[in-house]
């Protein structure tokens, strides 16, 4: 398990929506694509009761910028980290950034200042991880409704925990090998997100929380993120 992370330097003002979360996984896609079976694979990946899971996440930007006629506008150096438990998608990200002196993120050219791997090993058995992109916790009812859950109920938690269990074990092909404890000390409505991907309306939560588990899971964890719609951009998280 690995992460790349980009520095880029925007050539022009890079503008994009508050809701960008489509575009940095259209970016992590053509990153991928310089290994055409490997994207296919990953796109198409499907396992038992029709779960989707992807095995990557990614951060949001991280840099400054401005808000302009509602939009958010990068005119200085930023980092983007895509992680994964699959080496592979690493690995073929990086031979693609490497191999071009720009990408190009909603249509504008970004220059590649720095391209680092980098490896992130859990020692202790719990964590308190800040979301860099919130947690996306759902079930769909048989009517085909959404039904999104909020940290103030205690079967977000429940889910939550479910969620890494199937993950780990249809990655692993094993059981998961410890319990997976998930705390929220101060849940807020402040940490409340609403946003669309594509034309789904989503609701998702920021905040801090606390992971008990095995060293290992952790790592799992840090790579592949919390909750659901990972590879949508929801769920990644950083270490406090």
């Amino acid at each position: 398990m690995k992460s790349l992370q980009l520095t880029l330097q925007t050539e022009k003002p890079l503008h994009l929506p508050f809701a960008h979360f489509k575009i940095l996984q259209g970016l992590t896609y053509h990153l991928m694509s310089s290994d055409k079976t490997l994207a296919a694979e990953v796109h198409d990946r499907r396992f038992p009761d029709k779960k989707a899971f992807k095995f990557f996440c990614f951060t949001d930007l991280a840099g400054q910028y401005a808000v302009r006629d509602k939009k958010l506008v990068y005119r200085s150096r930023f980092c983007w980290e895509l992680r994964s438990a699959d080496d592979r998608i690493i690995d073929a990200a990086a031979r693609a950034v490497r191999a071009q002196p720009a990408v190009l993120i909603n249509n504008q050219s970004c220059r590649v200042i720095s391209v680092e791997i980098r490896k992130k090993h859990f020692c202790a058995d719990s964590a308190v991880f800040q979301m860099s992109t919130p947690i996306a916790v759902y079930h769909t009812e048989q009517s085909g409704f959404k039904r999104y859950y909020n940290p103030f109920e205690d079967d977000f938690f429940a889910r939550v925990s479910k969620n890494i269990q199937n993950k780990y074990e249809m990655f692993y092909e094993k059981p998961l090998p410890c319990d997976v404890i998930i705390q929220c000390d101060a849940p807020s409505d402040k940490d409340k997100c609403v946003t669309h991907y594509e034309e789904s309306i989503i609701t998702a939560w920021y905040g801090k929380y606390r992971v008990t588990a095995a060293p290992a899971v952790l790592d799992f964890i840090w790579h592949t993120g919390l909750g659901s719609k990972n590879s949508m951009g929801f769920g990644t998280v950083t270490e406090l």
